[in-house]
């Protein structure tokens, strides 16, 4: 046996044991259809099949993908809402120090609530 004949019965042996544990699956879509999830693949500096099944994926377990470019963002913004919350407790803190009264606790509950506010609005963009 050369190693020609090696390779190639490593190679049957593989995807014997691959084809054990894989699916392949066909889909087809209309140009139009294709097209939109070459776009957000592209984005996502996925291919379409990667995308594709990163999306069945994330709705069969009931999560939801979010775009890379989204996802940027809201973290963006809950480093932002954390930051606000840190400003907070210094003048809660402060205000200790200096016994001049400021309700922390109300603040942060409305900082809590805007931050909460701003993920159940994402949340229901995306499911759009």
């Amino acid at each position: 046996m050369d190693s020609s004949d090696n390779k190639q019965n490593y190679q049957k042996q593989y995807m014997a044991e691959f084809r054990k544990s894989h699916k392949r699956v066909e889909l087809n879509f209309t140009l139009a259809e294709y097209r939109e999830f070459k776009k957000a693949a592209q984005k996502e500096k996925l291919t379409v099949s990667q995308a594709v099944k990163n999306m069945a994926i994330a709705y069969q377990q009931q999560h939801y993908f979010i775009p890379t470019e989204l996802k940027e963002k809201l973290d963006t913004l809950h480093f932002l809402i954390r930051n606000v919350a840190n400003n907070i407790n210094q003048i809660a803190h402060r205000s200790n120090t200096l016994k001049v009264m400021v309700q922390e606790n109300e603040l942060l509950m409305e900082l809590k609530k805007l931050e909460d506010m701003v993920t159940e609005y994402t949340l229901n963009g995306l499911r759009k």
